[in-house]
């Protein structure tokens, strides 16, 4: 389902695309008339919980991709090598399920938060606000996800079903997304002790209007780094979830099941399995430092024989030995932002401001949680350079590679694995927002 569609259906059509993801994780909501839906007739909890549900959608493709961009893993796919062959040639195909269905599944949320923003003005009040705090939240976020992809092609701010309505360029997009974010604390602060809907445990710390600011804030300081605000960056961590003295793994994710309908982990392979399609890039290995636990708690080396020779597995001209143990489970939660991006954050901006010792304390806090020894950040070229090296392990297929990499300038430093490959800089446009002709 991409944009043009999610925006030219009825409200039947609509009712079906909300319907879709609330069932794709939500099996004991109760639906006035499941045969006939009105979409008055939806309560704002199953907006709320489709809203969750259908962040999920295609996100691991997603991930994928841009693990495979930024040379973190590969995708070795042999029922379409795609991932391995126009992706890492350049030439992603427009109208292929690689650039459709992640850039589908974000504007389909956010056609579930355009509702739940209209429900808001109905309700009024701290109830309201409440709604609109967490609608437009998610929406940013999803947004962002979809300008991740685009880059400088831009996305799509304004949601219509016109066809020619124009892509807006990444700057427009970036001040969209910040006006959201800001919009949307500032109705958090209206809304009371607590929110007139349930989220899933994902959320768990961060349920009530004013918890849930703080992951708003944590996703500012991440649009903030993107945009070179770097007091921005600063200014949105003092009113999130940041703590050099809580857990790295802090933070709101996503959420699986294997209960009907809903959705399983689809990142997640055995590593030890016959054949792996997810495996890590061989430099993540060559480039870890020894005693990393980051290094060894993400990948496994799979199955050494008597010779201490590992199992490699060979596909379209590329090999790997190393299976990703991200997750450890098919049920196991994703993580959306958390405690560790914010430590790295705040180090990135204070590199960038001269303060080197505020980074060299935040960054040393995330080395020797993962078993390494403290480093001393003596200039900011070397200090960039150890940051983008920490975000690097400690944020490994959370999405951030390629994206960093673009952001200071240095993809043609990630490494290119066979003769024709390129790095590519941005993905296409989907054909289907384009105007035929």
């Amino acid at each position: 389902m991409n944009i043009r569609h999610i925006f030219k259906v009825s409200y039947m059509g609509s009712m079906v695309i909300l319907l879709f993801l609330l069932l794709a994780g939500c099996h004991d909501l109760d639906f006035p008339n499941p045969n006939a839906p009105i979409v008055d007739d939806v309560p704002d909890q199953a907006l709320v919980s489709g809203a969750e549900a259908g962040m999920r959608v295609d996100h691991a493709i997603y991930l994928r991709v841009v693990g495979s961009l930024g040379r973190e893993v590969y995708y070795f796919e042999p029922a379409d090598p795609r991932y391995t062959g126009n992706l890492l040639r350049g030439t992603p195909d427009p109208g292929g399920f690689l650039v459709l269905r992640p850039w589908s599944g974000r504007y389909a949320v956010i056609r579930v938060c355009n509702e739940l923003l209209n429900r808001a003005d109905q309700a009024g009040g701290a109830t309201g606000a409440g709604i609109r705090g967490f609608a437009k939240t998610i929406k940013a976020y999803q947004l962002l996800l979809n300008l991740n992809y685009m880059d400088e092609n831009g996305i799509k701010i304004i949601q219509s079903d016109d066809i020619n309505t124009p892509f807006a360029s990444k700057t427009e997009s970036l001040n969209e997304i910040v006006k959201l974010l800001d919009e949307a604390n500032t109705d958090l602060a209206n809304a009371g002790g607590s929110f007139s809907f349930e989220l899933s445990s994902g959320f768990s710390g961060f349920d009530s209007p004013s918890t849930f600011a703080k992951f708003n804030r944590a996703l500012r300081a991440r649009v903030a780094a993107y945009m070179e605000d770097w007091q921005g960056v600063l200014d949105a961590l003092n009113g999130s979830f940041i703590d050099p003295s809580a857990s790295l793994r802090l933070g709101v994710y996503h959420v699986y099941g294997t209960a009907l309908n809903d959705q399983t982990n689809e990142i997640f392979e055995n590593p030890e399995a016959p054949f792996v399609k997810l495996m890590a890039h061989p430099s993540f290995q060559t480039d870890a430092e020894p005693g990393d636990l980051r290094f060894s708690s993400k990948v496994v080396v799979r199955d050494l024989d008597e010779n201490n020779v590992p199992d490699t597995t060979v596909f379209d001209d590329l090999s790997s030995t190393m299976g990703v143990t991200i997750t450890s489970g098919s049920t196991d939660p994703f993580p959306i932002i958390r405690n560790e991006e914010l430590l790295l954050l705040r180090a990135e901006a204070n590199i960038q401001l001269g303060n080197l010792s505020a980074a060299e304390a935040d960054i040393n806090v995330v080395r020797n949680a993962a078993g390494l020894g403290s480093v001393t950040l003596t200039d900011q070229a070397s200090a960039i350079d150890q940051l983008l090296h920490e975000r690097r392990y400690s944020l490994f297929m959370e999405g951030h590679r390629w994206v960093d990499m673009r952001r200071y300038g240095r993809l043609n430093q990630l490494p290119v694995d066979r003769p024709g490959d390129v790095v590519l800089d941005k993905m296409p446009r989907p054909e289907t927002e384009l105007p035929e002709g």
